[in-house]
């Protein structure tokens, strides 16, 4: 048991500790969103020093219990939540007795911070860890006025999303409370000394989500997945380009007209636009980008344009040899979208670079340069 709980703090502080990359860090939560309730059933397991007072976990597992936490995201990786815990115990002298703990949690969701937050995750593993305060008492909700004491607790929860509103979650928790025992629940013999005891809990249920989950996004950062914000900074940009473009012809007709036979149009290029992806994907973010990509094909089939696609990765994660495969289906993918658009294939070349510190944040390296050329 004492290998269980150093594992799951070791992975905890380890995860905390970490800075969570991506996209995540321009989503957040106002404070009026993304309140969460959780009830579970619980299955628990105790282990003591004093086998007089606390068995065994083999010979004690199965007592019931049950658990209520109100907790709220306050990001697509991290939430707080209070927790209040109930759990049966036994012991070899007074028979069972009731443990009750409330602890307030710090959550970490691995699959968000690991891969970048998807609203239709059916599957996440959080880690979570907490502090509180502990008491045993002889029935439910009559906490002993005696053997108060701090309590640490950690964990995983494994939560299955039923819907916008509702995940499933099967939760694992270590707790270790400490006290000092000075009588036992019906008045039986007292210890002078301190007991450590460690109490695994297996939990079932449910997590409603008040109404609903929802994220929104850093204003200066428009370029975020995020498909309830509005960027018109990203279609200003696909039309500023269009219409230098727009420009570049008119020119060359008026030049033409004056018969300037000097004018070589056979190598003009337009100014670069940006695709960008989220960390160790290749997948376009949202609809947005197809409509700048529409765009984009448009121009080019009606002028004959090449499209010219330059694949990138940041070279502050990942090898070498990753990273070029990686610009390489991020390159791959912009161009089977163009083709789809109507895009000859022979008219785009792809450059797959691979890792590059180029830009900053490091994030802006993630992406595909387009640009047009004759």
């Amino acid at each position: 048991m004492k290998k269980a709980i150093v594992t799951l703090s070791v992975i905890l502080l380890t995860a905390v500790s970490a800075f969570a990359g991506g996209d995540n860090n321009y989503l957040y939560a106002k404070s009026s969103q993304n309140w969460f309730i959780d009830a579970s059933g619980t299955l628990n397991a105790w282990y003591g020093r004093n086998n007089l007072y606390y068995q065994n976990a083999a010979g004690n597992f199965g007592r019931f219990g049950g658990s209520l936490k109100v907790g709220k995201l306050i990001s697509p990786v991290w939430a707080l939540r209070v927790a209040a815990d109930m759990n049966q115990a036994t012991n070899g002298v007074a028979g069972d007795y009731i443990y009750e703990s409330v602890h307030a949690d710090v959550m970490l969701s691995l699959m968000d911070w690991l891969g970048g937050y998807r609203d239709d995750r059916v599957y996440r593993m959080i880690l979570f860890g907490g502090f509180g305060l502990g008491a045993h008492a002889t029935d439910w909700l009559q906490v002993k006025g005696l053997n108060k004491e701090y309590c640490a607790v950690a964990g995983i929860v494994n939560s299955f999303r039923l819907g916008n509103s509702v995940d499933f979650h099967i939760d694992l928790q270590a707790a270790a409370p400490k006290w000092t025992v000075e009588a036992l629940p019906n008045g039986g013999p007292t210890w002078d000394e301190n007991l450590v005891q460690y109490n695994l809990t297996a939990g079932l249920g449910l997590t409603w989500f008040l109404g609903g989950r929802h994220f929104d996004v850093c204003p200066a950062c428009p370029e975020v997945n995020c498909p309830e914000v509005n960027c018109p900074e990203a279609t200003a940009d696909c039309q500023r380009y269009i219409d230098e473009i727009a420009g570049l012809q008119a020119r060359i007709k008026e030049l033409e007209n004056k018969n300037c036979p000097e004018v070589n149009c056979e190598n003009i290029e337009s100014a670069p636009f940006s695709i960008f992806f989220n960390r160790d994907s290749y997948q376009l973010r949202d609809n947005r980008d197809l409509v700048n990509l529409e765009q984009l094909a448009k121009v080019a089939k009606e002028n004959g344009y090449k499209i010219n696609l330059r694949g990138t990765c940041d070279s502050a994660t990942a090898t070498s040899e990753y990273n070029k495969t990686l610009a390489e289906n991020r390159c791959r993918k912009v161009k089977d979208e163009l083709v789809k658009l109507g895009v000859a294939e022979s008219n785009i070349i792809m450059n797959a670079v691979g890792g590059v510190s180029e830009l900053k944040p490091t994030e802006y390296d993630r992406r595909v340069l387009i640009t047009f050329s004759k």
